[in-house]
Formats: structure tokens, sequence, C-alpha cells
């Protein structure tokens, strides 16, 4: 018996293993890149399971499938995705595409992704090639001109505080709203500052949701659109490591071109005489050949304040170092990131420590568990001396006073503070210290039975911690006598702050999501809870007159005039959403989403809010009567309508009656104690902002590819904005306004994208495109009072508009003075050589009944960028254009008029109008800067549109054998700059100055050369 059972063993064996050995196969072969350099890492995965391997680094790999029919599946990030089926052994030669330009990459979307070519919504994507190429401390700054709908300004080129403003499709509110996106990384909402100073090599892509389709899944935080963070995961494979490093330096975009000592002062004295035809000049003909000759510069010097404080350059150097690799088990990516910023001035430093790791875990067939954990450290060293404080000086100083004697001394420049010693070390310093901890745990487990079924769970929890000192001291100042000698300044005593804050914030999700074909229709959906709560504390002191700086703590300053404060907060929000997606054959496309929020801002009976959207998708190069045109290669319509919210207001809690307190103001027993007053009046029906989005756009790709266009219109209505009353009621209202839901203003406008490439041949490729952005807006009701006119109300006009006097010319001479409406409040001030405005209420006179609108303010209503670049075998040469259209900047005292508080006078002013040249541009000279001809008016509205070259690269990567004796693949060397010059109208400042006055760190020019190492 034994023996019949072993004989059919055998016989068993006999039949099958030649079966099972017939059916395996081997496929080996080489993954290239389309410029054909070998790309290492390429994960090759038997479909379907978990089995699979990693080509090496000279971009070779060998599997065994199991049977014919098996499908291949090759990917790698920022590339295409491929599939093949085998049918044989042999060899398969890979050649992969980048995935920004095709049509079946993954689109990262809220809490999910979507096939580029399904999705139905407004989404922009920038890739992590993209990122890199731009050499900047703060990543929002690497967004500017890179996709439609985004428009930015940069208002300070500050290290560790030169973060750009982000708008997505325009400004949408007012009365204090904020504007400010969503910011979401791997799925969890963080702040602004937490998506700014991540280090772009830890970043997979950028997507930009802009319409309510896209965005409505954020609900009550999502009328502002959103910016979704991914970042990189490991890939199955042996172990690949990237390291790379920059250095480069900056300078200022622009400085303004002040006027030296002998032209200021021969100006002023003309400034004086024009005051007053009496008076002594100022500067005798002596001291002008002095300033003229710089014999004495001491006593006659020929300051450029704005050179010696800004006229150097600033160096910064970047590390990065990431190690991705794992099993099918395991996966990992580590990222380590460095980057160190000097300012152009010694007493000012940023540097930031960032490092993360996410980790995938397949811990059954069925369950996959991620851990992915942040953080960064954050540290700047500043003066004491706000950058307000500093640039007003520097602005302001004239030339003739002195900064540093030729002994080496500082000077004492009159009465006009020395910018050298407020941004000396010797000043103190203004120390910021902060640590950010995130972490991301996530667990997907798939349902077995149900085929697409599968439950999410994610926990992220994130803590802060940031420390502020500040030391304050005297610097020795010297003033020259008549006799050579010197006097210092008195002593000034010493002062102290301190502030310490923490935060944390505790968020968790539960996920049910369903992904299914059944032949022509296909399903996926998305069930969500959410719950949210973030909590600060922060602990504020100072004092001064310290004695003495050896020892700079609080305790050992006078208690007299001491400051103490502290304060805590917390915020909460739960949301529920729900979210399906259907298509027909792939060509008809739809999608509805849903959210209801809870948010803790407002009173109970006004806290909930339902959020819905919809959109539409039709793919018509999938129709039968599409396919005999040929150039067509893809070609999509679609449309999306739906309901967003913004519970970001400025008036939290405004449904409680609250007081002020006031200190030391009610006398009690000889003694002062703090007291009460009542605040605003409680409104109890206090919501959030509602923005109601439309969208409709085509999106087509011909030529085989080479040629797309997007081509999108927009529309959003936002209501319920709030804002106060103020304008409606009169100044004798005895009380605090309450903030009302009672704004409204439209916006709408068209985005543009237009990309041309053409792989010339293996070696050699182009690319150029375009994209462009028109928003305007327009306020429809922000209850003005009836009897205001309508040339100025602001309802029907642009949201942040100018409004000012009209200038129509200059007064030529006595004539036409004599001929034309005065204002009437400076009529015993003006005359020939002053700015004429316009009697807009015809009533003969000049007064505030003529103040109109002037221009729609700083925010452009329109922004492009432009970008190519060329690849030849491994030279790569990149750029970017950047540039924006219908914005103003009424500019206001040192940045336009001339000896403003005593100050300089910018090199436009030699072109004034004297007696001698009525016909110039610019008003007669004066010393009263408080009079007609600096009034706000169009005379000083300059229009700032400008176009930047924003980023250029050159870069050669390395491949040779060589390399690999030392364990590397390739060697990639760049050379970048980054706003290398600028054209526009505006003079003196730089057009994305968003401060009218000039006291602002200015924009930076930055030339940085580095290498990139990949093993």
């Amino acid at each position: 018996m034994k023996r019949i059972r072993l004989l059919i063993v055998l016989l068993i064996c006999s039949i099958a293993l030649p079966e099972a050995f017939a059916q395996s196969l081997t496929v080996s072969g080489v993954i290239k890149d389309k410029t054909g350099q070998e790309i290492p890492g390429v994960s090759v995965i038997v479909k379907g399971t978990t089995t699979g391997v990693s080509t090496t680094t000279d971009g070779k790999y060998s599997i065994t499938v199991p049977k014919a029919g098996t499908t291949l599946v090759f990917s790698f990030i920022g590339m295409t995705t491929q599939e093949i089926i085998v049918t044989k052994s042999e060899t398969v030669n890979i050649v992969m595409d980048d995935a920004a330009n095709t049509l079946n990459d993954v689109v990262v979307v809220g809490f999910g992704t979507q096939k580029r070519s399904n999705v139905t919504g407004s989404v922009a994507t920038v890739n992590n090639k993209q990122l890199v190429q731009t050499p900047v401390g703060d990543l929002s700054n690497a967004l500017a001109g890179r996709t439609p709908g985004v428009i930015t300004k940069q208002p300070s080129g500050e290290p560790g505080a030169d973060g750009t403003q982000i708008f997505i499709r325009g400004n949408s509110t007012f009365g204090g709203g904020s504007m400010e996106p969503l910011f979401v990384i791997d799925g969890v909402v963080r702040s602004g500052r937490d998506f700014g100073q991540m280090d772009p090599n830890e970043i997979e892509s950028v997507s930009i949701l802009k319409d309510a389709s896209s965005a409505a899944i954020f609900g009550v935080k999502g009328a502002n659109g959103v910016v979704l963070v991914t970042t990189k995961r490991g890939k199955a494979g042996q172990i690949s490591a990237n390291y790379s490093f920059n250095y480069g330096f900056s300078k200022v975009t622009r400085l303004p071109n002040a006027l030296g000592s002998y032209e200021y002062a021969t100006l002023y004295n003309e400034a004086k005489l024009n005051d007053n035809p009496l008076a002594t000049p100022e500067f005798s003909l002596e001291r002008l050949e002095s300033f003229r000759n710089g014999s004495n510069p001491d006593a006659d010097p020929n300051t450029d304040w704005m050179d010696l404080v800004l006229g150097g350059t600033a160096p910064r150097k970047q590390h990065n170092l990431s190690l991705s690799g794992g099993s099918e088990k395991i996966k990992y990516f580590t990222s380590f990131g460095y980057l160190n910023e000097d300012g152009l001035y010694k007493s000012l430093n940023y540097n930031r420590y960032n490092v993360r790791s996410n980790v995938d875990i397949q811990a059954t067939s069925t369950t996959k568990i991620s851990i992915d954990l942040s953080g960064r450290i954050e540290n700047k060293q500043s003066p004491p001396a706000s950058v307000d404080n500093i640039f007003e000086h520097t602005m302001r100083n004239p030339p003739v006073q002195p900064a540093r004697f030729s002994n080496g001394l500082l000077a004492a420049p009159g009465v006009y503070p020395n910018p050298l010693a407020l941004i000396s070390e010797e000043s103190g310093y203004n120390r910021n210290n902060a640590n950010f901890f995130m972490s991301n745990f996530q667990v997907v487990q798939q349902i077995p039975g149900v085929e697409g079924l599968s439950i999410k769970g994610v926990l992220a929890f994130d803590k802060n911690f940031n420390y502020n000192k500040t030391w304050n001291q005297w610097v020795p100042l010297y003033a020259r006598n008549n006799d050579g000698t010197y006097t210092i300044n008195a002593q000034s005593k010493s002062s102290l702050s301190k502030g310490y804050g923490e935060g944390q914030s505790t968020e968790l999700q539960g996920h049910i999501n369903y992904d299914r074909r059944f032949g022509k229709h296909g399903i996926s959906a998305l069930a969500l809870v959410l719950q949210k709560q973030n909590q600060g504390t922060g602990i504020y002191g100072a004092r001064n007159s310290y004695e003495s700086s050896a020892l700079q703590i609080l305790n050992f300053g006078p208690a007299l005039n001491e400051v103490l404060s502290d304060g805590e907060d917390k915020t909460a929000l739960r949301s529920a959403a729900f979210r399906i997606n259907y298509d027909f054959d792939g060509k008809y496309l739809f999608q509805a989403s849903l959210r209801r929020d809870e948010s803790e801002n407002f009173a109970p009976k006004e806290r909930v809010g339902y959020f819905p959207a919809f959109s539409a998708g039709w793919l018509l190069t999938k129709e039968s009567f599409m396919q005999d045109l040929k150039f067509v290669d893809f070609l999509k319509l679609k449309a999306s309508y739906g309901t967003l919210g913004s519970d970001r207001i400025p008036s939290r809690f405004g449904y409680y009656n609250r007081y002020n307190l006031v200190p030391n103001v009610y006398p009690f027993g000889g003694n002062f104690v703090t007291g009460l007053t009542p605040g605003a009046i409680a409104n109890e029906n206090l919501t959030w902002e509602t923005s109601i989005k439309m969208d409709a756009g085509i999106e087509a790709k011909l030529f085989k590819n080479q040629l797309s266009v997007d081509v999108t219109v927009f529309k959003e209505r936002r209501k319920d904005i709030l804002a106060t009353r103020a304008l409606s009621v009169p100044l004798s209202f005895g009380a605090a306004l309450p903030a009302e839901n009672f704004g409204i203003v439209d916006n709408q406008g068209l985005e543009l994208i237009l990309n041309h490439n053409k792989q010339l041949s293996s070696n050699f490729s182009y690319f150029i495109g375009g994209n462009f952005t028109y928003a305007k807006n327009k306020i429809v009701e922000a209850a003005e009072a009836s009897n205001i006119p309508d040339y100025r109300r602001i309802t029907g006009r642009p949201n942040g508009g100018i409004y000012g006097y009209k200038a129509i010319g200059i007064f030529r001479d006595a004539a036409d003075y004599a001929a034309s409406p005065k204002h009437t409040a400076y009529l015993s001030s003006t005359g020939p050589g002053d700015i004429k405005y316009q009697d807009i209420n015809g009533d003969g006179i000049i007064n505030d009944d003529d103040i109109t609108y002037l221009g729609n303010g700083s925010l452009p209503q329109i922004l492009y960028g432009i970008n190519g670049g060329v690849n030849y075998k491994g030279f790569e040469l990149n750029f970017l254009l950047q540039g924006a259209a219908q914005s103003q900047q009424l500019f206001t005292q040192n940045a336009a008029w001339a000896f403003h508080n005593g100050g300089r006078v910018n090199a436009e002013w030699l072109d004034r109008w004297t007696p001698a040249r009525p016909d110039a541009p610019l008003p007669r000279l004066t010393l009263n800067t408080n009079g007609n001809n600096y009034l706000n008016s169009s005379f000083w509205v300059q229009n700032s549109s400008y176009i930047r070259l924003k980023n250029v690269e050159f870069a050669y990567t390395l491949k040779h054998r060589l390399l690999s004796k030392i364990g590397a693949n390739n060697v990639r060397f760049y050379a970048q700059g980054q706003n290398l010059f600028t054209i526009t109208d505006l003079i003196n400042l730089d057009p994305e100055n968003t401060n009218g006055i000039g006291r602002y760190y200015p924009q930076q020019k930055t030339y940085t050369f580095g290498v990139n190492v990949q093993f």
C-alpha cells in the first residue's frame, strides 16, 4: 500500500514540476529616462503581489515571473508608471517619462488620489524637480510663476521671515478676514509656517486645489483654496542615498538712488528758500564745495546709508542627505536637511535643521501601517531694533550726516539715530529659537472578501516650543567738536525681555474608502470623520534700566516699569465628509461631495455648516466621432459648482459680551488699580464667510502630446464677510460696533496653461511653456452710508483699492495757480510749482469731498510665468520668467518725498519744478512734508507691474563607470540664479514690496552653486 502511495506522489510530481518550470519566465533589461540616462532604484513589481526587485546603479533589472500573461509594473518617483504583459522569457528595456506631462500619473487631491485624466476639479501640481530648482529659504517663494491661479507677493527678503503671501485666485474678502490658503501635509492640516520651512528635498509634489469641487472636502476651512503637500516615500529595493549641497550669496535686487551730499545740500538750500525767500541758506558755499570735493569727510561727509547697511552680500548654504529603500514588508524614506542664511549685516543670521522619517510597514497582506515623524529646529539672531526702526533711519538719514569717522568711531548724526549702531552686535541681540515636532500615524486595512473596500485610521500629534530673548544695550556714539575733539553720547541703561510659548495639536481621522470597477462603470467613494484640537500657552516678561550687562536675566533688573503677561488659547473642530466619484467607460466623469463642520468659533446655534460641491467631466477623445482627428490626443471638458467656508475671521467668540482690561487707571486707597471697559456689542448670529464657486474649463493635448492647452474660467461670490457698520453709522454712536456677516465680494477671472515639448533625438529635447492668471474682484456690499458720492464709494470697486486726490499736473505759474481750484486747507502755503488736483464734485474748491478712487491696489490682477529648458546629453538649461500687471503702489514719506522729516532726497528730484522749468514732472521743493504736495493722491501712485527673471539653472549630470568605485551612480553639478533682473516702471523699491513707506528688508538676488550625488 505504501508503495502505491509513493508511486502516486511521484507521478503527480512528474507531471506538475515540468509544468511549473515551463511556466516560470525570466525578464531582464535596462531602464532609462528619455535622455538616455540609466535610472537606479526603479521598482519592478509583479502586479497583484508583493514580489519585486529594484534596478541597480546602472539601471539593470532581472525578475522571475510565475507564468505567461503576468503583468509587470515599473514605477519610479516623479515618472510615469508603466505596465507590460510578459509572454515569454525576454529582454525588455524601458524608457520612462516625467510624470508631470502625462495623463496616467496620479494627482493628489483632498484625502485621496485621482488619475490625472479623470480629475474634474481645478488642481495644479508643482513637482519636486521644479521646487529644488529654486534656491529659497522659504518654500512658498518657489511657487511664484510656476502654476496659474496662484497670485504671490513677497513683501520681505529677510532671512527666516521672507515668506510669500499666497492668494489663490485673488482676494475676495475684507474687514480683516484671512485669505491665506489651507496647508495640508500628508493629509493633516498644518500651518503656513510649517509648509514654508520644509526642505524641498523631502517633498514629492505640491498640489493646489482651487475650485469648489477639489477644495469642498475641507469645508469651513477651504474657501481660500488648499495647498496639498505630499512627501517622499520609500520604494522596495536596495538602499539608495542622495546628497545635495549648495552654496551661494545674496544681494539686494535694487536700492534707491539717493543723492550725494553736494546735490542734497544744494536742493536743501533751494527748498528752504522756497518756503521762505528771506531765509538764510542752510549750507554755505564753502560747505557745498567741501561736499563736492570730499576734502573734509569727517565734517562734511558724503554718506551712502543704504550702501553701508545693505550694500554687501550675504552667504547662504544648504545640505541635504536622504536615504530610501526597504523590502516589500518595510519601506522607508529618511531626510536630514540644514540651511544657514546670513543677513546683509553681521548681526542677522538664520539657520534651520529639518529631519523626516517616513516608514511604511506591510504588516499583513491586507494591513498597511505608516509612521511619519518630522521635526525642525529654527534659530534666528537679529538686532534688538525692529526692521521698521532700522530701515526708517536707513531710508531717512541724509548724506550730510556722518556714519563713522575716519578714526573708526561711530558717529552720532545729529537728531538722527545711526543705523550702523542699530545693527551693530554691540547693541545687543534678539534671539528666537523654535522647535517643532510633527507625527502622523496611519493604518489602512483592506476588508477581506469585499474587493476595493478599506478602512483607514489617522492619528496626528504635533508639539512646538518657542523661546525669545531680547537684550538691548547702549552703543557709544561720538559727535565731532569744532576743535577736532569728540564728545560721547550719554549712556543709556539696558533692557531685557523674554518670551516663552508652546502649543500642541491632536487630530483624529477615520476613513472608509471604496474603489471598484464593474465593467464600464467605475466607482470610488470616501466617508470621513475628523476631530481636531489645538491649544497653546505663552508668557512674556520684560524689565529695563539694567545697571550692568553681566547678568542678562529678569531677576537682576529693577522691578520698576516691569511688564508681565501671559495667555492661553484653545480651538476645536469636528467634521464629517463624504465624496463619491463615478465614471462610465472612462469618458463620462462625475464627482459629488458634502462636508459638515462644527466650529467652536461661533454660538451653539450657528456652529454647524454644510458644504456641498459637484463637478463633471467629459473625455471627448474617447468618443467614436473623435477618432478621425488624429492630431487630438486628449480633449476634456469639465465644470464644477460648490460652497465652501472660512472661519478664519478677526473676531473669535464675538457672540459673548466682552470687556477690556485697562491697567492703573482707577484710584482706590491712594493706589491706581486695573479696571474694565466694555468691548464690542455681542452678536449671537456670527458665522463663517461663505464662498460659492463656479468653474468651467477645457484641457487638450495635441500633436502626439507635444502641445498641451488648459483653459479655465472661474467665478466666486464671497458672502457673509465679517465687518462692522462703521461706514454707515455716525461717529456719535455710543458703543463699539459688533462684527456682522454682511459683506459681499464677487471675484472672477481666467486661467491659461500652454506647454510645448519635443524630443528631437535620443540626446536632445526642449520644452517651453507658460501660465497666465487674471483675477478681478468687486465689492458688492460693504454697508456704506447712502449719502456717500459714487466716486468715493468702495462698493462696486476692487477690494483693497487706493483712494485719494486725483492729481492733474503742477501749477505752472501764477496765472495757472490763480485760475485753478486749490485745496482749502493749504491756501496760505501753496503756489506755483505745487501739485494741482481735480475738482471732482465741481464746487470750485479742493477738499475731502474730492477724494476718489485711484486704482485697484498692490495685489496684481494679472500674474504670469514663462518657463523653458533644453536638455542635451547630460547638460540642462532651465529658466523661469515671472511677472505681474495691473497693480499699483501708493508711496509716501521717505519712499517718495524729498526731505521728509529732514531726510534724504532721491535722484529723481533733480527734475523738479523751478520758475525756469515750469513743465518739470515733480513739484517744487519744500521742507514742509505735511502740505498740499504730500496728500495721498494719484501723483504718488506708481505702476508696480513687472517682469522678473525669477530663476535660471544650468546643470551637468556626470555618469561614468568610475563613479561606481565610490558607490555613486551619478553626480549633478549646477549653478542657479534667483531674481537676476527685473523690468518695471517702479523706481527705488522692489515691485513686490507691500510697504509704501519703504521700511522693509529688501528682496534678494541670489547666486547659488551646488552638487547632487546619487549613491
